[in-house]
């Protein structure tokens, strides 16, 4: 630069004024000129095809509402879900509105992005020198709070809360703030703020945004597949939004589509667009969304476990996880594996816990719900955790990318191994949970949806066999009382066998023994004896050629079939059949018996911290014997032969003598039985039905009255074996002259029966024929 001197020229532009001699200089600058109203930082356009959607409606109100007491609004939801459109179509209505003077859009996901436009507004609207940083953000922090200007400050994907300490945006009258964030964290809140939780669209936003993004291709489709596939997507914007760019770019219909998305060979990112071609602006693809949430709720104490949790939830049921499920036992134990492991593979030399503590997984959950990745379902008794289906699918994916990475080729069969391996620890900590004296509805409906959805992530072909956690979710379908659930259940198992085998239903296969009987007993159980009995013959033949006569499993299908017998219209067949039972198999199935309501009393201990009690009763039981003589690991228990006898002798015109058995049974039973197994409720049924046709109606009202409610608190009010006892017990009132009541109930009881079973059940008919036929006016005629 040029040294001044006495011949120097001088002057100023633009207005300025320069005042000096040949040493100094002093320049004045031209006053500056303030236009306002003024933007600072680029708002999002506005998404193709955006829709008007509640959650707008939402905030207008929440702003509405807060008056001057409420001066900035959370925009908190996970991933995806359009905070960041319905902030900026507020922001660009209070712009054109003129509501505001100063518009500031600011990208908030970390402090020193906050920190640089916080100071660049500040050298624009207060004057500071931009060379100073930290003044310029005071002197805009002084001017929102002093001047009477209106302005609106949207801060955008706010990260970590703490970003903003000391930024927070002075409260102001008619002024506010906007801050849009997956984090629910209590340091959020404050004085002057609200969070509005934003979540999924609904089912019409989503069939309005797909019917309009598809009209603007020139496209239409199917009403029906276009709702579908904003079902199978989960209503999730970004999703829709990624969904319909690829299948308009690739000219797919909506059904093709689908089958695409629900092929599991295939990644969420093979059914979206590139990076390079994703629609409205976005950043990521659907797959990435959450990768981020999960690396910072992982992070939060307790260090290094949302993420395996997350990985364990992703294997359950989306619509709700019982929390007790999540913290169980086994769970814990893989969390404490998995966060070792991770400590290892990145050569740390921390000391790591040996355990992890039931809070220490309920605190993960919340790190996740902080985060959004997670919900937790309100106002439930039992408390659940919801997780969207694709956050769910990507965590999986992610997993077995990760294995990937560090394995090459091979990695891809580890990684569905790993996720296998969750599976397997759900399945396990479903089985802890499982009530085994105490029956809660809404818990027992999750357990099995639960039960059914970890089911799709074990998979079964004729190279890997059944996993034994198949056949335990299937049984545990059954127990409940769902046995046309549990059939299906064993019926894709048996399909899953064929697969790649030379032949489905080989008799040399011990696997195919055992879920073709448990076909067979659910068959019977839904109320299709008839069809029952074949199929247990065949079974039968199969069996003594591969097991000889004298298996426990051999025992179990001649017990199917002298009951499917007896129960499509032979009693004589079923009297015959349980005889020649009693005289092969007494002592084995006494074992078996005792064997099998053991292991649900040891459950019960291990559930409530008794040890001792639970290793002595395994020990006295037989309880952790694997051969394949432990029946109750793969068939459902069959219940005495003396039971079957006596009741069929019964059936055959003998109710005198089947009450006698029966009485006998139940004494004995009392030192071998649970006073809470099915078994022994059965035959306690059983009991009171042939001791009033025996001529003990009183008795048996009395007997069938206690039963009832032993029922309805251990099995549940929809069981089938409650609802037959309710229909005996309403037949026998009716039988002793309350016939107005008895009426009552059946009416009630069929109405629940054509609910639960369906209007075709034999249940459902025998209780319509009763209520018909007027048979409550006599104590001994048929049912």
């Amino acid at each position: 630069m040029p040294s001044l001197n006495a011949h120097t020229a001088i002057s100023a532009q633009h207005g300025g004024l320069a005042v000096g001699s040949a040493g100094t200089v002093t320049f004045h600058a031209p006053p500056v000129r303030e236009v306002w109203p003024r933007q600072i930082g680029l708002v999002p356009g506005r998404a193709d095809c955006f829709q008007h959607r509640e959650a707008a409606d939402l905030l207008d109100r929440a702003v509405a509402e807060g008056g001057t007491a409420v001066m900035c609004q959370l925009l908190s939801g996970t991933g995806g879900v359009g905070k960041t459109q319905l902030a900026a179509h507020y922001a660009r209505t209070a712009w054109e509105a003129g509501e505001v003077d100063l518009l500031m859009w600011i990208n908030a996901s970390s402090r020193e992005s906050i920190s640089t436009a916080y100071a660049r507004a500040g050298t624009q609207v207060a004057g500071a020198d931009p060379s100073d940083p930290e003044e310029a953000i005071g002197r805009l922090l002084t001017w929102l709070q002093t001047t009477e200007r209106r302005w609106l400050i949207v801060l955008d994907d706010l990260g970590d809360p703490g970003a903003l300490h000391g930024l927070w945006p002075p409260a102001r009258r008619r002024s506010r703030a906007l801050v849009t964030t997956r984090r629910r964290d209590a340091a959020l809140s404050g004085p002057g703020r609200r969070r509005v939780d934003i979540g999924l669209f609904s089912a019409g936003e989503s069939v309005d945004y797909l019917t309009a993004k598809l009209a603007s291709a020139q496209r239409d489709d199917e009403p029906a597949q276009i709702a579908a596939l904003a079902e199978d997507l989960g209503h999730l914007p970004l999703a829709l939004a990624q969904a319909v760019t690829y299948l308009i770019d690739l000219g797919l219909s909506c059904a093709e589509y689908r089958t695409r998305l629900a092929d599991r060979t295939r990644e969420l990112a093979d059914v979206v667009p590139e990076r390079g071609n994703l629609p409205d602006d976005h950043h990521d693809i659907i797959a990435a969304t959450w990768s981020l949430s999960i690396e910072r709720a992982n992070a939060l104490r307790p260090q290094g476990l949302a993420r395996p949790v997350l990985e364990l939830a992703s294997v359950l049921d989306p619509n709700g996880i019982p929390t007790e499920v999540l913290t169980a036992p086994p769970v814990l134990n893989s969390l404490a594996i998995t966060r070792r492991a991770m400590v290892l593979k990145r050569g740390g030399r921390k000391k790591v816990p040996r355990v992890v503590t039931e809070q220490e997984a309920a605190d993960a959950l919340r790190c996740l719900h902080r985060l959004s990745l997670v919900d937790f379902v309100p106002g439930a008794r039992h408390e659940t955790v919801r997780v969207h289906h694709l956050v769910q699918r990507a965590t999986r994916e992610a997993l077995m990318r990760d294995v990937r990475a560090d394995d090459g080729a091979s990695g891809r069969e580890l990684g569905g191994l790993l996720v296998r391996l969750d599976a397997e620890t759900a399945v396990e900590a479903l089985e802890y949970v499982w009530p085994v004296e105490e029956r809660d509805d809404t818990l027992m409906a999750a357990l099995q949806a639960n039960a059914k959805a970890v089911a799709d992530h074990i998979p079964v072909t004729a190279a890997e066999g059944i996993d034994a956690s198949h056949f335990r979710l299937g049984l545990r379908l059954g127990e409940a009382g769902h046995a046309a659930e549990a059939r299906h259940h064993f019926e894709r198992l048996l399909a899953g066998l064929s697969v790649g085998a030379e032949r489905a239903e080989s008799g040399e296969d011990v696997e195919h023994l055992f879920v073709r009987h448990d076909i067979a007993w659910w068959q019977m159980e839904a109320g299709d004896p008839a069809g029952a009995a074949p199929a247990f013959e065949r079974l039968l033949a199969d069996k003594e050629d591969v097991l000889g006569t004298a298996h426990p499993s051999t025992f179990a299908t001649r017990y199917g079939l002298a009951r499917a017998r007896g129960e499509s219209g032979d009693p004589p067949a079923a009297v015959a059949a349980f005889e020649a039972l009693l005289a092969d198999r007494l002592d084995a199935l006494t074992y078996r018996t005792r064997s099998f309501s053991l292991r649900r009393t040891v459950r019960s201990a291990r559930r409530a911290s008794d040890r001792q009690r639970a290793v002595r009763l395994e020990a006295s039981s037989g309880a952790t014997d694997r051969s394949p003589g432990a029946l109750p690991q793969r068939e459902p228990p069959a219940p005495s032969a003396r039971y079957g006898l006596a009741w069929w002798r019964g059936v055959a015109g003998d109710p005198v003598g089947a009450a006698c058995e029966l009485e006998e049974l139940l004494a004995e039973q009392g030192d071998l039985l649970a006073a809470f197994d099915p078994l022994r409720l059965a035959t306690r049924h059983a009991f009171a039905y042939w001791k009033a046709e025996a001529g003990e109606p009183g008795r048996a009202i009395l007997l069938l009255t206690e039963l009832l409610a032993d029922q309805t608190h251990i099995l549940g009010p929809e069981h089938p074996q409650t609802l037959a006892t309710r229909h005996t017990l309403a037949r026998w009132k009716g039988a002793v002259g309350d016939r107005g009541r008895a009426v009552v109930l059946l009416t009630e009881l069929l109405a629940d029966q054509t609910r639960i079973l369906g209007p075709e059940h034999p249940q459902t008919l025998v209780t319509r024929r009763t209520l018909a036929r007027g048979q409550l006016r006599s104590a001994g005629e048929d049912v």
